[in-house]
C-alpha cells in the first residue's frame, strides 16, 4: 500500500510540475503532457484485489487533482472511477502485462479526454473543436506509453525486490 500511495503522490507532484512547464492551452500542444495519475491508477490497478481499497484510494486522489489541476470538484474523480470500472473489465480477459498496461493506458487517457469533451461540451463550460480533441490525444500517447512503462517496470520491481503482495480486503 505504501509504495502504491508513494507512487501516486509522485504522480500528483510530477502532473503539477508538468503543467507549470508546459502549461495546458489548447491553441499550445506539448508531447509532454498526459494524465499521469490515471496511468499511474492504470498501472497500479493489477495489484489490488481489494475495489474497495482501490476506488478510495482513486477518489481521494481524484479529489485532489479535481480540487488542484482542474478546478472542478468532482468531474475527473467521476471519470476516474469510469475509468477504473472499463479497465477492470478488460483486465479480466487480458492479463496483467507491459503490453496490456500501455493499450489500457491509451484507452483511459482517450476515455478521460472524451468524456471530458463531450461533459463540457455539454455543458457549454468550455468548448473546443473536435480537431483539438484529436490533438490533444495524439500528443498524449507518446508520454502515456512512456511513463507507463517506466512505472510498470518501478512497481513491478518493488513488489518483487520488497517481496510484497497484492492488497486484499
Amino acid at each position: 500500500m505504501l509504495v502504491s500511495v508513494v507512487s501516486l503522490i509522485i504522480s500528483f507532484l510530477l502532473q503539477g510540475l508538468m503543467s507549470n512547464y508546459v502549461g495546458y492551452i489548447y491553441s499550445n500542444f506539448s508531447i509532454f503532457s498526459t494524465v499521469f495519475l490515471l496511468i499511474n491508477f492504470v498501472v497500479l490497478q493489477p495489484y489490488f484485489v481489494s475495489d474497495k481499497k482501490f476506488l478510495i484510494i482513486i477518489i481521494i486522489f481524484g479529489l485532489l487533482f479535481d480540487i488542484t489541476y482542474s478546478n472542478t470538484f468532482i468531474l475527473c474523480t467521476c471519470i476516474f472511477v469510469l475509468v477504473f470500472y472499463v479497465n477492470k473489465a478488460l483486465l479480466f480477459f487480458f492479463p496483467s502485462n507491459i503490453f496490456t498496461i500501455n493499450i489500457l493506458s491509451i484507452l483511459s487517457i482517450i476515455i478521460y479526454h472524451c468524456l471530458l469533451f463531450l461533459i463540457l461540451r455539454l455543458l457549454q463550460f468550455d468548448s473546443y473543436s473536435v480537431i483539438v480533441l484529436l490533438k490533444v490525444i495524439l500528443c498524449n500517447i507518446l508520454v502515456t506509453i512512456v511513463y507507463a512503462t517506466i512505472l510498470y517496470y518501478i512497481i513491478n520491481f518493488l513488489y518483487e525486490k520488497m517481496n510484497l503482495k497484492i492488497i486484499r480486503d
